[in-house]
């Protein structure tokens, strides 16, 4: 016992005798901690010195480099693009009416009809002047659609005559411009003017350049005056979804890499912001005060409102007013009256990125009326009242493309569009994939009971499955394989009449599948 309590009595005395030792050595190592976190403060300082310096830099860089672009385009030419588009297609069509589909005996028998070759051309060209460096810009489009062996002498589209758009879709070939408008900027308040035959064709999911509308929404030519004003950068700019980031395999090409990724990289570009415009859809020219109210201007107000979602989402939510639509009368109907009507058309699109696919859907409600009014069908026997009604109409999208999941140069489409029985929009009824109104109008059989006479606002009540598998020798030498199926059902009647008032598709299932050549240069 002795010799353990005199251990413990030697261990606490050098115990107590080395506690200065430690102490020393603690302090010791506090220097060193301090002094290692200043140096750690001193590199990070240093670290946003340079990243401020590399920005800095990065905006000298294009400072110079747009002042050196400045004096390279001081001469006019050196301020001039040309360039353009022309597409080769083949396609083989098919179509099939079901007996009474337009009413009570109309047609009298099931029909079919058959195109086993034809071949669509259309070329566009295009041109970019700076008229004014980095103020003023001018841009125009001239376009011609030719069918190969065929010439149509009278008009087709249900709302051609009667408006500004005539040459859309008028006849088989008809040159025209397409675009042909001027940009002004307005800096000061972050904003540009557009004015003239606006860039209204190809917009999102597409996004052609310079596009500002959603296809479903405006898709044709419009003649008018635009405002549009990007907002400064907010939080949901640099909000990170988790999905939009996700693939299915592989890594995203690099930009300005893969050609399938065209329409991303516009989206991605695209800022949030406002469009404010007045459009003229119908120009009556000069009127006797007496007519002014019968024949009065269409004009048309629309405003559309783009959110940014971080880089990758684009919700656009979208507006159109058009006061005195007057019913298309293509035929000159004597005995029909000129019926006015308000149009409304209102919506939303919505796209994003998942597993590497392109996501994109969206919803469109419109109404238009068709007023009290009375008639002689056909011209002749007693006249027959028609009750005022209010139509509204629904449009339902969504599709997807694969962006580079497949390939680079390789991408899948697949488009679906479901038009209810009312859904119209005289602001979409361009090309091979209309979705606005009828691409062949049938005889109006409650109007004229020949069904020779084309009168009616023509909704587009129909299913529609747009899919195409594109492929990209060279950036700008593409190859599309296609189909488009369009299924139309009997549109619905009021009680007591054999035909409905509005006009009806000529065809009930029209489809065809095509093949394409498309080269830019």
């Amino acid at each position: 016992m002795r010799r353990v309590g005199v251990l413990g009595l030697i261990f606490v005395f050098l115990f107590v005798s080395a506690l200065p030792v430690f102490a020393d050595e603690i302090q010791e190592l506090k220097g060193e901690i301090q002094n290692l976190m200043k140096r750690l403060d001193d590199l990070e300082k240093k670290q946003k010195e340079n990243s401020t310096k590399a920005v800095e830099a990065e905006k000298k860089v294009e400072e110079v480099a747009k002042k050196t672009e400045k004096i390279e385009k001081k001469a006019l030419k050196d301020r001039i693009d040309w360039g353009g588009e022309i597409r080769f297609r083949i396609l083989t069509e098919n179509a099939t009416t079901d007996r009474n589909f337009y009413g009570a005996g109309q047609p009298g028998s099931n029909r079919e009809w058959q195109d086993k070759t034809a071949f669509p051309l259309r070329i566009r060209l295009n041109a970019h002047v700076e008229a004014v460096q980095d103020w003023l810009d001018v841009y125009a489009r001239f376009t011609m659609n030719k069918r190969w062996g065929a010439w149509d002498s009278s008009a087709t589209d249900p709302f051609n005559k009667p408006n500004s758009f005539e040459a859309s879709t008028g006849h088989d070939m008809d040159a025209r411009f397409e675009q042909a408008y001027m940009t002004l900027k307005l800096p000061w308040i972050n904003s540009m003017w557009y004015v003239g035959r606006l860039p209204g064709e190809d917009g999102a999911p597409q996004r052609a350049a310079r596009t500002i509308f959603p296809r479903p929404f405006i898709d044709s030519e419009i003649d008018g005056t635009l405002i549009s004003w990007n907002a400064p950068e907010t939080g949901l700019d640099k909000v990170n979804l988790p999905w939009t980031s996700t693939r299915l395999w592989g890594t995203q090409s690099e930009a300005g890499k893969a050609p399938t990724l065209k329409s991303y990289e516009a989206k991605v570009k695209d800022k949030t912001g406002i469009v404010l415009g007045y459009l003229k859809y119908d120009e009556k020219k000069l009127q006797l005060e007496d007519d002014e109210d019968t024949n009065s201007d269409a004009d048309a107000y629309l405003a559309q409102a783009q959110v940014k979602v971080g880089k990758d989402t684009a919700v656009i939510l979208s507006g159109l007013y058009m006061e005195d639509w007057h019913m298309p009368n293509t035929s000159k109907l004597s005995y029909v009256p000129d019926l006015r009507t308000d149009y409304y058309v209102t919506g939303a699109y919505v796209d994003t990125q998942l597993l590497g696919f392109m996501l994109y859907g969206a919803y469109y409600y419109s109404h238009f009326n068709i007023p009290d009014h009375s008639f002689k069908p056909g011209g002749t026997g007693d006249t027959q009242d028609v009750d005022g009604k209010g139509y509204p109409g629904h449009l339902w999208f969504a599709g997807f493309n694969t962006g580079d999941l497949i390939h680079p140069n390789h991408q899948l489409t697949v488009e679906f569009a479901d038009g209810s029985d009312g859904w119209i929009n005289p602001f979409n009824y361009r090309g091979f994939r209309r979705k606005g109104t009828v691409s062949s109008p049938a005889g109006n059989y409650f109007y004229d009971p020949s069904g020779k006479g084309t009168v009616g606002f023509y909704p587009f009540n129909a299913q529609v499955w747009d899919i195409y598998y594109d492929y990209y020798l060279k950036s700008n030498l593409r190859f599309r394989l296609g189909y488009m199926d369009f299924m139309y059902p009997k549109h619905d009647k009021d009680d007591g009449e054999d035909f409905s008032v509005l006009g009806s598709s000529k065809y009930q299932h029209d489809y065809y599948p095509y093949f394409e050549v498309n080269v830019s240069f």
